[in-house]
This record gives C-alpha cells, sequence and structure tokens, in this order.
C-alpha cells in the first residue's frame, strides 16, 4: 500500500466506481456524442426542408444536451477522477504518468466542447435566414469535439488492457496507439449513435404526438441507425479479435451469466434494435411504444454490461501484464515474497508480523492485496468473505490463499512470505466468525 485506503464495505469499493462509470458513460457517449449528432442532424434537415417544428424539436434537445452535459457528465466525469484516485491510487498514478499530456490536451478539448454548446444553444434566437447555416455548423463543430474528448479517453482506457509495447518502450505513442485502440474507437462510436437513438425514440413517442412530425424525426434516426448498426457489429467483431486471448475467454464469465442465457440475452437484444431499425424505416408514424421502451432499456443493459466486461475480462490485471487488480506491480511478485509485503508497504502500521500482530497485520494485507475486489460482507455475496468462507478453517483458507490463482486465474497471486500468509488467513478466519480485530501498538 503505497498509499492510504477507502473502503466501501457494503457496495464494495469496484461498485461504487461502477456506478459513476456507467452513468458518465451514458451521458458522455449517448448524449454528448449520441444525440448531439441527432440534433444537429435534425436542425440540417430543418433548414433543407424549412421545417420549423424539426427545427423545435432539435432547439429541445439541446437544452438537455446542455444541462445533462455541464451537470451529469461533469459530476461523474469528477466522481470518476475522485473515486478511482481514493480506491484504485497506483493505477491512476501510473496512467497519469503515461498519459499526463493525453489528460491535459482532453481538458482543453471538453472546455471548446462546453464553449460551442452555450453557443449553440443561446444564439437559437440570434442567428435567422443564412445565418442558420453557422449556427448548423456550430453544431457541427460541437459533435466533432465531443467525440475527440472520446478519442482522447479511449487511447488511455484500451490501454489498460492492451498496452501493446509500452511495457518494453514506456513510450506514450505505443501505449496510446495500442492494439485495440482503433476498434474500441470505432466500436464506441457506433455505441453512441445507438444509445442516441434508444435515448430520445422512447420521449420522442410520449411527448410528440404529431405523427408527421415523428416520421421526420425517425426518418433522420433511421439514416444513423442504418449506419450505426451494421458498424457496431463489425467492429464489435474487430474488437473481440484484438483482445488478448485470456480476456476474450473470460467475457461470459465477467457478466455473472451462464453461456447459454449470455447468448439468449444478447441475441434477442441485437434482435430488438434489428426489429426498431426496420421499424423506422417502414412504418415510422406506427412504431410501438412498448418496441421504443425495450430499446431503451436494452440499451442501458448493454451499457452496464459492456462496462462490466471492460472492466472485468483485464483481471488479474488493472494494466495488463503490468499491475495487478489490487494495484501490485508485477515485476514486485519475488521481492515481497522474498522481504515481505508489509515491510514494503508505505500506509501499513504493522511492518512483520508477530504472535501478537497475527489479526492486525492479516487486515493490513487483507487492505492491500483483497479489498480493491473483495468486502467481509456486503450485498455481492460471491465476493464477500463472510459468505465465500463460511465454514473454512485457518489452515484450509491458507492453503487456498496459496493456489488461489491457480485454481482461479481472474485473481492475482497473493504475494508475501509465508507468515504474511497465515496472517491474513487468521484475519479473514476470524471476520468471517465475526470475531473482532484489536489492533496492537507496534512498541507492544
Amino acid at each position: 500500500m503505497n498509499f492510504p485506503v477507502v473502503e466501501f464495505p457494503w457496495l464494495g469499493n469496484g461498485t461504487v466506481i461502477a456506478i459513476i462509470a456507467i452513468v458518465h458513460v451514458i451521458v458522455s457517449h449517448g448524449v454528448a456524442i449520441g444525440i448531439t449528432t441527432l440534433m444537429v442532424s435534425m436542425e440540417h434537415r430543418a433548414i433543407h426542408t424549412n421545417n420549423e417544428q424539426l427545427e423545435s424539436v432539435a432547439r429541445k434537445c439541446s437544452k438537455w444536451v446542455l444541462i445533462f452535459t455541464t451537470t451529469v457528465g461533469a459530476m461523474t466525469g469528477v466522481g470518476i477522477w475522485f473515486s478511482t484516485t481514493v480506491i484504485q491510487p497506483d493505477s491512476i498514478g501510473s496512467l497519469l504518468r503515461i498519459f499526463f499530456w493525453a489528460w491535459f490536451v482532453e481538458w482543453i478539448v471538453f472546455v471548446t466542447e462546453v464553449v460551442l454548446l452555450i453557443i449553440y444553444y443561446f444564439t437559437w434566437d440570434k442567428w435567422k435566414g443564412a445565418k442558420k447555416v453557422i449556427h448548423n455548423r456550430i453544431g457541427i463543430a460541437l459533435a466533432i469535439f465531443s467525440w475527440i474528448t472520446a478519442a482522447i479517453i479511449t487511447g488511455i482506457l484500451s490501454a489498460k488492457l492492451t498496452p501493446g509495447r509500452w511495457t518494453e518502450t514506456l513510450s506514450f505513442w505505443n501505449a496510446f496507439f495500442n492494439p485495440t485502440y482503433m476498434p474500441s474507437l470505432a466500436f464506441r462510436t457506433f455505441i453512441a449513435i445507438i444509445l442516441g437513438v434508444a435515448l430520445l425514440s422512447f420521449p420522442i413517442k410520449i411527448f410528440i404526438k404529431n405523427k408527421e412530425l415523428q416520421q421526420e424525426i425517425f426518418r433522420v434516426f433511421s439514416f444513423w441507425t442504418a449506419i450505426s448498426l451494421p458498424g457496431l457489429l463489425i467492429t464489435g467483431i474487430w474488437y473481440l479479435q484484438s483482445i488478448p486471448q485470456e480476456a476474450y475467454d473470460m467475457i461470459v464469465w465477467s457478466t455473472g451469466m451462464t453461456k447459454n442465457t449470455f447468448t439468449i440475452m444478447n441475441v434477442l437484444g441485437l434482435a430488438a434494435f434489428v426489429i426498431f431499425a426496420f421499424w423506422m424505416v417502414l412504418r415510422p408514424k406506427k412504431l410501438p411504444l412498448l418496441l421504443s421502451l425495450a430499446i431503451f432499456g436494452t440499451s442501458m443493459a448493454f451499457i452496464a454490461e459492456f462496462e462490466a466486461v471492460r472492466e472485468s475480462v483485464r483481471k488479474p490485471f488493472i494494466i495488463y501484464n503490468y499491475m495487478y487488480a489490487n494495484g501490485v506491480l508485477a515485476k514486485n511478485e519475488d521481492l515481497y515474497r522474498e522481504e515481505g509485503y508489509l515491510k514494503h508497504s508505505t500506509f501499513s502500521p504493522v511492518k512483520e508480523v508477530t504472535s501478537d500482530n497475527r489479526a492486525q497485520a492479516g487486515m493490513e494485507l487483507y487492505k492491500g492485496q483483497c479489498m480493491a475486489c473483495h468486502t467481509v460482507d456486503g450485498w455481492r455475496e460471491k465476493r464477500a468473505f463472510s459468505n465465500r468462507l463460511n465454514g473454512w478453517d485457518e489452515e484450509s483458507i491458507a492453503s487456498y490463499i496459496e493456489t488461489l490463482h491457480e485454481t482461479r486465474p481472474f485473481m492475482p497471486p497473493f504475494v508475501g512470505t509465508e507468515e504474511e500468509k497465515k496472517a491474513l488467513a487468521h484475519y479473514l478466519s476470524k471476520v468471517t466468525k465475526k470475531e473482532p480485530v484489536t489492533a496492537v501498538s507496534e512498541g507492544k
């Protein structure tokens, strides 16, 4: 532990990050890129068809894009920084050292995006006649800058799974333009458009009663869906072929579903989108409200699944082949096994295991090597030790710790001395039995 630890004992640290990240992806992809693209496209069509009603819909969309981007989007963006910094400081520290200038540029792009959005929204009444074209071009620039933001962040996120030659060269360019950068960026681009369609279709069916206007809106949506749905499938396959085989093999496991359930759910979701796309093209005035709701729910479920899979398939690493999910550098394994993990743990009050401090030493080892994914109690029973280890004795726990990375390849290996392994087993045995752990002062 090179930094102080923060624990969310019932939810789990990973769950806290996941909740914030999923909401942020919905806004940053679905709203900032997807809905912005649809909004600007509706305005473009309204200008060329002189359709004031369609222009009014685009204008209302700009209001909600402004609200969600500058509130929920900005807050969850900062929330990701805050939560990951206090929960996974080793990981964020490494990424900052690699991608400092990329993040710096991304903030400049984001500020530009917000400025363009403010200009776009507050000039609807001022730019009339021929100036509408200029207004629409501001919107196009807004959509481009929103996409550039995602393009920069994708380089950072994809490097965590496939750092490529960075582990050898430590070059920023090798890390950023890693093996999955292009397929990941293309895949996310099409996801953003489809998500934007899904987010807007349901409220349009509820609040817009004019069937002719609905037809015009869905004509725009169907154009982008016709491009994005096949693009999503093609780039999705490209992405899957680009990730490591070990990561590919963990996709189904990471969802928590059986293989059959995973296949059925995803095929049904895809079928719903295909039906929705054809219905928009062939009978836009008769598009069922229930189908729009189904697409809305399916898109939310897919984003949650995608983010869960993206985070989980890296295991046992958080930065592939470089840093384990608990923040331990792979290169330090042998050092910690020989000299001890606690000795090199900056913020641990215990530096070596004694007969008096076994439980406290075990607790510090739990914080440093287990807490990133596990809890003592909590809602995720499979990761709560009080449930997982119920009925296990100390010897059985110690034996399992020794081979856990072999029996469960998605778990990092325990790195520490024999005494530290037994201390961790002792602590886990106590908390499983709900026995108190008493801190022992170092002088004792």
